[in-house]
């Protein structure tokens, strides 16, 4: 069964996408909403003025995928590749209650988050090397078990954020705000470390 193509100004419910490939094409004014899209090769896709809601993506390729004026809410990626993406691309600011973006095990690598207000994310298991933080509100974020080596934290709001079992959290305790969030012990001590805090047994 041949898979239905993804084009211009569709507007789909319901329906699932399996091994699209749109690598480096555009899609303008599509709307998707509780699709579910596997395996498919969305790299270098240009969504422009797109909608995804209360959607699903796994086992897709999304790296440098750009989503100017495209919304995202409620939205579920696992197992998914994404370098370099510029999530301030997307159209936030429109969305009335837009739901939490959820990733688990994804590769998030060079990725730009820079300014959003995300509360709740969700970003489990993931590898968010080198990923821009700076002057994001995270509250309540969900990164237990990600790596968050080179990535950029600062006046970024993680109150209540959960880093349980996550690795190479650099994050200066004087320029974030972290009141409630939870870090593993030996994370913790890292953290006092890069602040130049001796620790003595």
């Amino acid at each position: 069964m041949t898979p239905q193509p993804i084009t211009d100004n569709m507007d789909v419910f319901a329906e699932n996408f399996e091994k699209i490939d749109l690598h480096g094409k555009k899609i303008t004014k599509a709307e998707f909403d509780d699709c579910t899209f596997v395996s498919c090769d969305f790299s270098e896709t240009f969504f422009s003025s797109c909608k995804f809601t209360e959607c699903r993506f796994e086992n897709c390729n999304l790296s440098l995928m750009k989503l100017t004026n495209s919304k995202m809410g409620d939205v579920d990626f696992v197992s998914c590749k994404m370098i370099g993406v510029d999530w301030t691309m997307a159209d936030w600011k429109s969305l009335l209650n837009p739901g939490p973006l959820h990733f688990h095990e994804c590769i998030l690598n060079d990725s730009n988050f820079f300014g959003l207000k995300l509360e709740e994310l969700g970003m489990k298991e993931c590898r968010a090397k080198e990923v821009d933080f700076r002057n994001a509100t995270l509250t309540k974020a969900n990164f237990t078990g990600s790596d968050f080596k080179g990535a950029l934290f600062a006046g970024t709001h993680l109150e209540y954020a959960n880093f349980t079992d996550a690795q190479n959290t650099a994050i200066d305790l004087r320029s974030n705000h972290l009141k409630g969030a939870i870090f593993n012990r030996y994370e913790a001590l890292f953290l006092l470390e890069t602040m130049g805090i001796v620790l003595v047994d």
